[in-house]
């Protein structure tokens, strides 16, 4: 038992380190939105949600793997709760800790959003002026070619 209850805490431990990976990549994302420059970089940021892809399916197996050995002791767990009663405050700790992390997670993906909402949003905008001004450009070249001058006439001055 001692042994299952070890594995359990180390699938937490790892499932935090991944989770503190995946935080780190949506601070990367957040600088890549916010640079300085005109538009966002969009290759760094296509590169990190890579990344957090890779980290998420971790996270998912790391998921199923607890899952699967949390079905096999928890009748045994369960039944023993005063003797394993510092490994389970323990383990409830990580799972806290886990599900802090993942709402921080959650704000910051919703932040990162937002930011690229925002750049689109603008974005549009700008498209929109720059398709008046050349629909205007457009008008002012049609009407300039129905406006027609003076005719020309020739005159002989020849007699």
């Amino acid at each position: 038992m001692e042994d299952y209850l070890q594995l359990l805490e180390e699938s937490l431990v790892k499932k935090i380190r991944v989770l503190d990976s995946i935080e780190e990549f949506d601070l990367k994302q957040k600088d890549a939105l916010s640079s300085e420059e005109a538009t966002p970089d969009f290759e760094k940021f296509d590169s990190y949600i890579e990344e957090k892809a890779k980290l998420i399916d971790e996270l998912n197996t790391l998921d199923e793997g607890f899952e699967t050995l949390y079905a096999r002791v928890a009748d045994t767990l369960k039944s023993d709760i005063p003797g394993n009663a510092s490994r389970i405050r323990k383990l409830q700790e990580l799972i806290r800790e886990i599900t802090d992390k993942s709402v921080e997670i959650r704000k910051q993906e919703a932040d990162n959003k937002a930011l690229v909402e925002k750049y689109f949003h603008s974005a549009r905008g700008d498209i929109g002026k720059g398709r008046n001004s050349l629909n205007a450009a457009y008008s002012y070249f049609q009407a300039q070619r129905g406006v027609s001058g003076p005719e020309s006439y020739f005159v002989d001055s020849k007699q």
